[in-house]
């Protein structure tokens, strides 16, 4: 799921055929909900291990997943700016050095505005959690985060309400739009549902596995989370469904679909699952799955300077063949980066601050290697492996 959210982004930046292009755009909400659904995971095992949440510690270890690799490729901007002769426009990136781009107008790239969504993501989700430990503990020894549900209905009420109340009276444009599909507080409920996932599968395993072995309401999820995911099909991304109800559909379809990839055993023997595991689709997935953060971070500037390259070597090559080239070119160089960059921070981070909620993921460890439960959606193993 991880592999198809980076593929749905580098379609969409990289102008590629119609309709991917055009819904490309989905894959930053699905990587909202696998975001939410994974990062509580870790907080609540570590709470489930330890009967308690270290902030500062899960702080620190964020931050060597995500600062290295950013801010190189921050330094990288800077340094290509000034080997082209350009002008450094320091304003634009303030907002990328101290992560509040999704606010800003004028910032470095297109992309990193979700970034600072998941970086406001790691301050809230530990605070909520913690209050919840302080407040509820004695009354719920056992599960002091029945609060989730109550907090990410009252998120999903909230934004969805904002976002309407805006492209109701807002001009219908691009620029307006941005205004709406980037701001934390306006996203932050998309990242919640997955904290509510996360919730239920940590704290409520056996109910679900429970309703969802029963075949018709397994349909009845798959149906409704297509119909609602579909909508970027047939909505504009700038239209005003899009803009309120339709964000809200994407992130409650790709849920269900998330939900029916943990749990929807019988799945497992279709034809599709059968043919992917002939072709081992599966593995190749779960490997790009594996860089996706490195990926998902250079594959706008690799489109930007991958022009001149190909135009040298292949002077009359067309817009298919460089689209493909491209895809080929993000996938490898966000492969490469990511262990250059990505994963010898992480042996850093494992060495300086084990985790207190399971395994951490060894550089050599293969994406081959994960199982069909909750950590393929980011990494083999244990629930700490699955860095995003």
């Amino acid at each position: 799921m991880r592999a198809m959210a980076v593929l749905l982004v580098i379609g969409r930046h990289g102008a590629g055929p119609q309709f991917w292009g055009r819904v490309g755009w989905v894959g930053v909400d699905l990587f909202f909900v696998l975001s939410g659904f994974l990062i509580s995971g870790l907080l609540f095992t570590e709470y489930k291990k330890t009967g308690g949440i270290d902030w500062g510690r899960f702080f620190i270890r964020r931050g060597f997943k995500i600062y290295p690799s950013f801010y190189a490729m921050i330094l990288a901007t800077l340094v290509w700016q000034a080997a082209e002769h350009r002008q450094t426009v320091w304003r634009q990136y303030l907002p990328e050095i101290f992560f509040y781009q999704c606010y800003a107008a004028d910032r470095l790239w297109v992309h990193t505005w979700s970034l600072a969504v998941e970086e406001h993501f790691y301050i809230f989700l530990p605070v909520v959690l913690l209050l919840m430990l302080r407040f509820q503990r004695g009354k719920n020894a056992g599960n002091p985060f029945r609060m989730v549900p109550v907090v990410a209905f009252v998120l999903a009420v909230s934004c969805l309400v904002q976002r309407l109340y805006l492209a109701e009276v807002s001009p219908a444009s691009q620029t307006w739009a941005l205004w709406i599909q980037c701001p934390t507080h306006l996203r932050i409920d998309s990242l919640f549902f997955g904290v509510f996932l996360g919730y239920l599968h940590h704290f409520h395993a056996a109910a679900l596995k429970q309703n969802l072995a029963r075949r018709w309401l397994r349909v009845i999820l798959f149906l409704a989370s297509a119909i609602l995911v579909s909508t970027c099909a047939f909505f504009d991304v700038n239209s005003l469904f899009m803009l309120s109800f339709g964000l809200t559909a994407l992130y409650l379809g790709f849920g269900g679909i998330l939900m029916l990839t943990l749990y929807g055993e019988p799945w497992n023997s279709s034809a599709l699952v059968s043919w992917l595991g002939k072709f081992r689709a599966g593995d190749l997935l779960a490997y790009i799955g594996m860089y996706s953060y490195s990926i998902y971070l250079w594959h706008v500037m690799i489109a930007q300077h991958l022009h001149w390259p190909l135009r040298l070597l292949w002077p009359s090559i067309g817009e298919t063949a460089f689209f493909w080239a491209y895809v080929v070119a993000s996938l490898a160089g966000g492969i490469v980066l990511s262990r250059l960059i990505e994963y010898p921070a992480l042996h850093v981070r494992d060495r300086l601050f084990p985790s207190r909620g399971g395994k951490s993921m060894g550089f050599s460890q293969r994406a081959t290697a994960a199982p069909s439960g909750p950590a393929v959606v980011f990494a083999p193993e244990a629930p700490e492996v699955q860095t995003k």
